[in-house]
């Protein structure tokens, strides 16, 4: 399964204000970029964000798992305004 356009958009439209934010399609999939660096992945309608100590403190019973076999373990959320735009900030 991947990612559909109408979530890509919603996720645009929750963190889309911050100041460099950009998505780039990859593998079927999509990586979200702020400031230019890598920071979350939206894999199969799900947003899976790079672990930081800032992220641990604003979620702090975060749930682990892997973008795709093999990758970094990554905290991932539900696809809703509150995650995303906590994890963008992270």
């Amino acid at each position: 399964m991947s990612t559909r356009p109408e979530t890509l958009d919603f996720l645009l439209d929750q963190i889309g204000t911050l100041p460099q934010v950009r998505t780039r399609r990859m593998f079927g999939e999509y990586c979200v970029y702020l400031h230019e660096k890598p920071t979350a992945f939206v894999c199969d309608d799900q947003l899976v964000v790079k672990i930081t100590d800032a992220g641990r403190t604003l979620l702090p019973q975060p749930v682990y798992g892997q973008p795709y076999p093999g990758a970094k373990a990554f905290c991932c959320g539900p696809m809703n305004g509150k995650t995303a735009r906590h994890c963008a900030i992270c």
